[in-house]
């Protein structure tokens, strides 16, 4: 980007229309935005149970709770040693100790050898995360929970639509969840879904009232506020002055355990509502760019696309590219920044210090540390054009082809 006023791309992005924010108006003004996207999360998704809560990682935080009450006796959660940040933050918030296992860097699937070596008789679940939209075959993780008596939480915040054989992403596990920020398939804002089918979970679930703090006036307002400036700022024309601004944190891993449950208020509730009408058109949008993308980055040297499972159809909320050995040249994010390709999350979980005190152990977990070293993302959301493609493309083409040899791909 040569001057501000130039196209910036946003690393990820759902964009808002206006209709999605005079969809969430009438919902506060109704007050029954929370029911009308409960019944067509039911709907679409095919399950019994919905619940709402104002973020993704609070949404995580009192299912681990709910499932803490169905089994006190454990406390240890089992989380991908490369995820979001959010993810270990729920976990911590919601009282209980992190064990990690390590994922492949040719798939992003779990290392099904680490997770079991990991599981023991204190988990009390494992989260099973759909990255960058990419579905996961969770049958063998499934019955690997089965036999050690563990719940399996499908984290599908970031695969909403994903589909594994006949399985929608977010309804795999024992409960499922979805999040509505704004990087996420579709945006309220923020919030969390989470969904399942077992009724214990689901009376468990809806006897922690207490625990979520109502929004007031006052926070709707500011969601309101929140949500026009996302609907202006998220465009590649405006993007360049909220990712000037360092306070704001744009596109920072952050470790923070210390939030409080809210529950989801009817504004947020009808903008979701109507978002989720768009979700299939949007996921095949996403899907549309991705192949763009991966079609002309075919034949350009020392890299490649993660490819999705055999069987599945990922939904793309980035597209993830690897070196296919070493690390990539100098400046390769810096140059592209402007294109929205960035860096993935800089740190496998066990290299968080802050979280140190809440591993129940440290192992090895070669592939984690090289997709944090490694991974690059590309944006595939609907302000992405065909220039942009073009732009994205020749910044890889351009790339020395020497490449370092010290580090070494891990093998699915």
């Amino acid at each position: 980007m040569s001057g501000p006023y130039l196209r910036m791309l946003p690393p990820s992005a759902s964009p808002l229309r206006p209709a999605d924010i005079a969809a969430g108006i009438r919902a506060w003004m109704s007050g029954q935005g929370a029911q009308s996207l409960r019944c067509e999360v039911k709907r679409k998704f095919g399950v019994r149970h919905v619940f709402f809560a104002t973020s993704g990682r609070a949404g995580l935080s009192a299912s681990l709770r709910a499932m803490r009450t169905l089994c006190p006796q454990r406390d240890e959660v089992l989380l991908p040693a490369f995820t979001s940040f959010s993810v270990p933050s729920a976990v911590v918030n919601a009282g209980l100790k992190v064990g990690l296992y390590d994922v492949s860097s040719r798939t992003l699937a779990p290392d099904m050898v680490s997770l079991e070596k990991a599981l023991n008789s204190k988990t009390l679940c494992v989260v099973a995360c759909h990255l960058f939209g990419y579905p996961l075959v969770l049958e063998p993780l499934r019955e690997l929970c089965r036999v050690h008596g563990a719940f399996l939480l499908d984290d599908a915040a970031q695969a909403m639509g994903a589909r594994a054989g006949t399985e929608l992403a977010g309804t795999m596990g024992d409960a499922g969840l979805f999040s509505l920020s704004r990087g996420k398939n579709i945006t309220a804002v923020d919030g969390g879904i989470v969904l399942t089918d077992r009724e214990d979970l689901a009376e468990a679930f809806g006897a922690m009232p207490a625990l979520f703090a109502a929004s007031g006036r006052i926070r709707t307002a500011r969601n309101l506020a929140l949500a026009l400036a996302l609907m202006v700022m998220l465009h590649p024309r405006a993007y360049w002055l909220p990712a000037s601004l360092p306070f704001l944190g744009i596109g920072r891993s952050v470790f923070d355990p210390d939030f409080r449950l809210e529950s989801l208020d009817e504004l947020r509730a009808g903008i979701g509502r109507s978002a989720l009408d768009r979700l299939d058109d949007l996921n095949a949008a996403r899907r549309r760019t991705a192949a763009t993308l991966h079609a002309g980055l075919q034949g350009v040297p020392g890299m490649r696309v993660v490819q999705p499972a055999a069987g599945t159809v990922p939904v793309y909320l980035r597209l993830p590219l690897l070196p296919l050995s070493g690390v990539w040249p100098g400046g390769v994010a810096p140059q592209a920044q402007a294109l929205g390709v960035v860096r993935s999350y800089p740190l496998a979980l066990h290299r968080i210090s802050g979280l140190a005190p809440f591993l129940t152990s440290v192992g090895d977990y070669p592939g984690a540390s090289l997709l944090a070293a490694n991974l690059l993302t590309l944006p595939t959301h609907g302000h992405v054009h065909g220039d942009d493609i073009r732009a994205i493309v020749r910044v890889f083409q351009d790339l020395p082809v020497k490449r370092c040899a010290s580090v070494k791909e891990v093998a699915a």
